[in-house]
């Protein structure tokens, strides 16, 4: 999850690890795990946090904004902000403003501008972006671009991408021996997100939904 304070992702088993390290060293203080700032203490503290993000142009703090726009139906002004995140580097922004684009939201519908955006996204590592720019690829009959916007996606744990490239080995689109390899790759990716905190934290969320 993101931090209100610093905007920093933090996994679960960070988190976890955290909070054991405040248990042992009886902390009264809740802190963020990454920049020790004390967690915020109502709603309204945490709305000042955000605020202070938007205005020192933070990404996440700008796509958390669009995204709030967006759930409540005002997609001009999601347009906008995810538009500012996409400045600032965010390439879930990217992502998000291929699809307005395609669904017309916010913005006059555009092909050519939504694919401009998810290959921003895939550059800068989003493998769901890769796998539409797989996607539009095949679509078009380049199948061998297509084939290897799969294996990209697979090879950063994306399950979709997978289940692409199975569909591709099936019509003779791809080699065995490409197939073995990303579902290798994909393997790699998927294990590397494996943790012994991330595994503990897991149990305990399940504690609490039992």
């Amino acid at each position: 999850s993101r931090r209100p304070c610093c905007c920093k992702v933090i996994c679960d088993g960070c988190i976890y690890a955290n909070h054991k390290r405040e248990l042992e060293e009886l902390h009264v203080k809740k802190e963020c795990p990454f920049c020790r700032t004390p967690l915020p203490k109502d709603n309204a503290e945490l709305d000042r946090m955000v605020k202070r993000r938007i205005k020192a142009n933070d990404p996440f703090a700008l796509r958390k904004l669009a995204s709030d726009y967006y759930e409540e139906g005002d997609y001009g002004s999601a347009f906008e902000y995810f538009t500012k995140a996409a400045k600032v580097g965010d390439v879930q922004a990217h992502q998000q403003l291929g699809h307005m684009y395609v669904e017309g939201k916010g913005v006059e519908a555009d092909m050519k501008k939504a694919i401009y955006h998810w290959e921003e996204a895939a550059i800068g590592g989003h493998p769901n972006a890769r796998s539409n720019i797989g996607i539009i690829e095949r679509r078009h009959g380049r199948l061998k671009r297509a084939v290897k916007h799969y294996i990209i996606a697979a090879n950063q744990g994306l399950d979709i991408a997978v289940e692409q490239l199975k569909m591709c080995y099936v019509k003779k689109m791809v080699s065995k021996d490409e197939f073995e390899e990303a579902l290798r790759a994909y393997q790699r990716a998927v294990d590397a997100t494996k943790s012994p905190q991330r595994e503990a934290a897991e149990q305990e969320l399940e504690v609490f939904k039992a």
